[in-house]
């Protein structure tokens, strides 16, 4: 059997190199199996209750589920790679998301700095999304193949892969990689607590960044803004704004505190759909967002983020780089939302994050406590 990984963050052409290629090696008589890596701890094919999760908690070794169409086996326990991949009668087995196995791998990207962060010495090629770039980066020895352009060149590559020898070596998944679940299939968060969010390290000089949250119009952002003022400090990072149209608010959008090219800046991140309603607009945060972002990063400024809350949810590139800020900046004050989501969840978790609430019988004192705590930092 032939192994081969397909790794890379979220909607960076993962699951699009491994249909190509499932298409191209079928095309050529192989028998191609496939897995999917799924990092949700709560994740089950099965159900609570059903007849199946009966047979499991009764005891059975290996449940099988049989329909018209198709057939499952449920294996209760979490094999790890040397005992699950064997079971696989094929040819090529590729297996999108998985980082633990020791064969060789496809790095998908958005960008380079995605690309370098996964390559290691077991990579073979490097696809995605980079690759579909008129200008393909160049990362040395390792072939730039485009999915749809190089299909049949990826596939040979794939198809002159070395057989495997089992055990295999199983290593350890990065925690900047794994980040956490964003499957939003989980209503309490704790359950999709962050990897590389919790290995944050405590500073040294014991200081925090500074997050204000607490109930919809209690003060938050006029707390920072008033006091942020007050001390005339030179800012990077953003705010979100509302813009209206026809007299109606009609969502948000982002506002970066850096001087930008003016069709760069200010584009919505939501649009109102009901009176209750919106809709996120993500593109707006991997683009907009993370440019605002790796500005900040290369600023000796302190970093204001007002406000973070649900519509950042599926912005992959654009969280991995916030958390990048708060490894790297020496401040970083924001507003949280009083939201349930893994990504506010995954900030108020690190060691180097302090979080007060605002209420209207306390906010005038935080007000006065902020300022204290920022001119001492001055």
């Amino acid at each position: 059997m032939k192994i081969c990984t397909i790794v890379g963050i979220r909607k960076s052409g993962k699951t699009t190199t491994v249909e190509g290629l499932v298409r191209e090696l079928k095309k050529r008589g192989h028998r191609v199996g496939t897995v999917k890596t799924v990092f949700c701890p709560a994740f089950s094919m099965d159900q609570e209750g059903s007849n199946t999760d009966r047979h499991r908690k009764a005891g059975a070794d290996l449940i099988g589920v049989k329909a018209k169409n198709e057939m499952h086996m449920i294996y209760p326990e979490n094999l790890n790679d040397n005992r699950f991949f064997p079971l696989f009668p094929v040819d090529i087995l590729l297996v999108e998301g998985d980082y633990e196995a020791g064969v060789p791998r496809i790095v998908c990207a958005h960008k380079r700095e995605d690309a370098l962060e996964r390559i290691n010495e077991y990579t073979a090629a490097v696809s995605g999304r980079i690759a579909s770039q008129k200008e393909r980066e160049d990362f040395g020895n390792l072939p730039v193949l485009d999915i749809f352009q190089d299909q049949r060149e990826l596939a040979d590559l794939v198809e002159n892969l070395p057989e495997i020898t089992f055990p295999i070596p199983l290593l350890e998944t990065p925690g900047q990689v794994s980040s956490f679940c964003q499957c939003g299939c989980h209503k309490t968060e704790k359950k999709c607590q962050g990897t590389a969010v919790l290995k944050a390290n405590p500073r040294p000089d014991g200081r925090r960044h500074i997050f204000l949250t607490g109930k919809k119009q209690v003060g938050k952002s006029t707390i920072l803004k008033t006091v942020l003022h007050k001390l005339e400090v030179p800012l990077c990072g953003y705010c979100t704004l509302p813009y209206e149209i026809g007299g109606l608010r009609k969502g948000f959008y982002l506002h970066s505190l850096m001087q930008m090219n003016r069709f760069e800046n200010d584009s919505p991140i939501s649009i109102r759909t009901g009176e209750k309603n919106s809709y996120p607009l993500t593109e707006t945060f991997e683009t907009l967002g993370v440019s605002v972002l790796e500005q900040s990063l290369r600023a000796k400024r302190w970093m204001l983020a007002d406000e973070i809350g649900k519509l950042e949810r599926d912005a992959r590139v654009f969280q991995e780089t916030f958390f990048r800020c708060l490894d790297e900046k020496e401040l970083v004050l924001g507003v949280l939302q009083d939201k349930d989501t893994a990504f506010i969840h995954a900030i108020k978790s690190r060691p180097d994050v302090e979080v007060w609430t605002v209420t209207e019988e306390n906010r005038e004192a935080l007000a006065a406590k902020l300022q204290l705590e920022l001119e001492k930092r001055l």
